[in-house]
Parts: structure tokens; sequence; C-alpha cells
């Protein structure tokens, strides 16, 4: 394992803003994540562990250690419909290859940006599927011991973007492979709205909602080797049916969505930020993008504070506006 230092960050990050790391060094096996976990305990350097930097904004130089994901492989175990994953594996390239193989269940997750190991912290999700839907297991090593552990499924602890890996204990652990139970019986999962009005079929098959997710999340989301962007910035605000009562006063077509809990609901934050007008907004170089207000945009040459400045007047204003508090989806560095 080879350590840089003062690497420019811009290239490591969807939103394309630049940022220094002191040290850095790319990762590609257990061995090499062990020496950089020394060399930062050595030198006393916070460590920040980066996929495609597709969900993170930089508002600042980082003083640490960057450690760049880039560890690949893929098991398959054809007997079982169960496939491991290392954590530096393209997310998107690998479920096509899910699909070549004939095994099925997370076709809805298509074009979704990042790494595989970045996958299972966020629990990421999109058109009625998320990613604890097919999760049999997680790996991680302990930063505290350098030991590989194997997370199941409960022990994960997986919720709306949620996981255990982000909260305090879970930060001590940095995933390194997936374990997904997909199935090779093709059962489409064609419920939600937008990807149901996208099919022109009732039995569609895999390719036909590959497809169909590919193009919905084209025409509203920007691709960030041409405009950088970290897809939708905040997640839809959980509240609560009494709120939702108050709400529909004032707004009586607002859109909602069940949650996990049967005494709240979801609402869309595209929805919010439409209505407080922000879709297609400019604050510099940084902008809500013209095709989804929950998308900011570097319009070249904005700084990651450039960009959490604007994410904070949008906030205050669907506070003031809605009642509402908006939480980031992206991780401010």
């Amino acid at each position: 394992m080879e350590v840089q230092q003062q690497v420019d960050l811009a290239p490591y990050n969807t939103f394309g803003v630049s940022a220094k790391a002191a040290h850095f060094a790319y990762i590609t096996s257990a061995e090499d994540l062990r020496s950089g976990l020394d060399y930062s305990q050595q030198l006393d350097l916070p460590i920040l562990v980066l996929g495609k930097g597709s969900n993170l904004l930089f508002t600042r130089d980082f003083s640490g250690l960057v450690l760049q994901m880039d560890w690949r492989g893929i098991d398959w175990f054809d007997a079982l419909d169960r496939v491991t994953v290392a954590c530096g594996e393209d997310w998107h390239n690998f479920l096509i290859q899910c699909m070549n193989k004939g095994l099925h269940g997370i076709e809805n997750l298509a074009l979704i940006p990042g790494s595989v190991g970045a996958a299972p912290i966020q629990n990421i999700g999109a058109y009625g599927v998320e990613l604890s839907d097919v999760v049999y297991e997680v790996s991680a090593m302990d930063i505290r011991t350098g030991e590989i552990i194997k997370f199941d499924y409960e022990d994960c602890k997986f919720s709306y973007r949620n996981s255990f890996f982000k909260h305090k204990e879970g930060k001590n652990f940095i995933v390194t492979s997936v374990t997904l139970q997909l199935s090779s019986a093709w059962q489409p999962n064609i419920a939600y709205p937008s990807l149901k009005k996208a099919l022109t079929s009732t039995e569609p098959s895999p390719l036909q909602v590959f497809d169909a997710v590919c193009k919905i999340r084209g025409s509203k989301l920007p691709d960030p080797g041409k405009l950088g962007n970290a897809g939708s910035f905040f997640k839809n605000p959980v509240i609560s049916r009494e709120k939702l009562t108050s709400l529909q006063l004032d707004f009586p077509k607002i859109p909602v969505f069940d949650s996990e809990i049967n005494e709240f609901v979801k609402v869309p934050a595209a929805w919010l930020l439409e209505k407080a007008g922000w879709k297609g907004k400019t604050r510099g170089k940084a902008a809500v993008s013209t095709n989804h207000a929950l998308v900011l945009v570097n319009l070249g040459g904005a700084s990651g504070q450039d960009i959490q400045l604007l994410a904070l007047e949008i906030s205050s204003s669907v506070l003031e506006q809605f009642g509402i508090a908006l939480e980031p989806e992206v991780q401010l560095i």
C-alpha cells in the first residue's frame, strides 16, 4: 500500500468539488486495509473511507487519511442464488452482471451511482425496493482490531436510508463485502406509481423493468460526468399523521407514502422543494436541477461550501413554509 500526500479529491467525488486529502491510499485487499489503519493509528489521523464519492460533499480539505476502496471481486454461489461481492465493485455494473446470470431482485436499483460497499450503509432504495430486501450478510473490518466480522440481516439494523453502520458503534467497522440472497425465479416489483406508468406490460421481463428504471432516472437525474451532483440531496421526511392532517388544510393534494411505522408517513422532499419554488434556482455556481428539485448541482467551479450554503437556504425555507425539517441524504465532510 502506497500513501500519497496532498491529493486533490475532485476526481473522487461526483459533485466534482475540489478538496485536498492530506494523506491518500488505494485499498485493494484486507492487507492493504490493515496497513492503512496501522498508518492512521501511528500518525493519529482520522480516516475517511471513500467509494465512488457519489453520496458525499466535501466542504473543506480533509486533514486525515482517505482510504479509496478499490477492492474488487465477485463470488457466485449458483446453487443458492446467492452472491458475495467486494466493496469496491461498481453497483450498477454488478447489477447488470446479476441480470446476465439470471439472478433477480435488484433491477429496481439500476443506475444508482456508487460502490457496493456504500450500498448497505445507506440502505440504498428506489422504486419500491431497498437493498435490505435482499441482504443475506455484510462483512466488515473492525478498525480497532483488523478483524473481519460477519453481520447478518438482523445485525445490520436496516431502516429507511439507514443501517447499523451509520451509527456510533457501526462507525468502528468498514464494509469489505456484501452477500445478497437473490432469486432465479423472476417476480417483478412494479407497484411504484412512476415505474408502473412507464411499463407497457403488467408482466414485464427483468430487462424491461431495468430499462424502464434507467429511462426514468435518466430523465430526472443529471449525469455526474457532465454536471456535478450526488443524486437526491435530501431524504424524504417522515412526519406524523397529525402533522399531515394539519398540512392538508393548506395543501389538500400533498402526496404521501406509508412509512415503516403506522403513525407516520413519508412526504416526497421533491414535492416540498417544488412547492417552495426551488426547482431550477441558482445561487452563483451552485444550483437546483431544472429536471428534479431534489438534486443540487455544481454548474462548474462551485465549492463544497457554495453547495452547502444553498442546501441550508433550501432547508430553512421548507421549515418556514411547511414546518418540516429536511435531513441531508448526502454526507457532509
